[in-house]
């Protein structure tokens, strides 16, 4: 008799952003910031002050435009970036 192998799903990204960017004239908020969110997992922005959480998040739903180079995929699929109304249809809504 012999123990069956416990083979795990390999994990699915349900949320990627890929090298965001976000500058206010000078201030650089966001520098090639990525990150991935699998299907199942729970994630927690933590930061001090200024660290760009609020950016981030504003950039996913659409109230920031990202600089250029960066991209967000909901399911494998690039979604608009800088409209929060195409977003929300999008299905991305962030609440704090």
């Amino acid at each position: 008799m012999s123990a069956a192998a416990h083979v795990e799903a390999p994990q699915r990204p349900v949320l990627e952003m890929r090298h965001i960017s976000k500058t206010f004239g000078p201030i650089r908020a966001l520098q090639d910031v990525s990150l991935t969110v699998n299907a199942g997992e729970l994630h927690a922005l933590m930061g001090e002050n200024g660290a760009g959480k609020s950016t981030l998040m504003k950039v996913l739903s659409g109230a920031y435009r990202p600089d250029a180079g960066g991209e967000i995929l909901i399911d494998g699929t690039p979604v608009a970036t800088g409209d929060p109304i195409r977003a929300r249809a999008q299905g991305i809504a962030v609440i704090y």
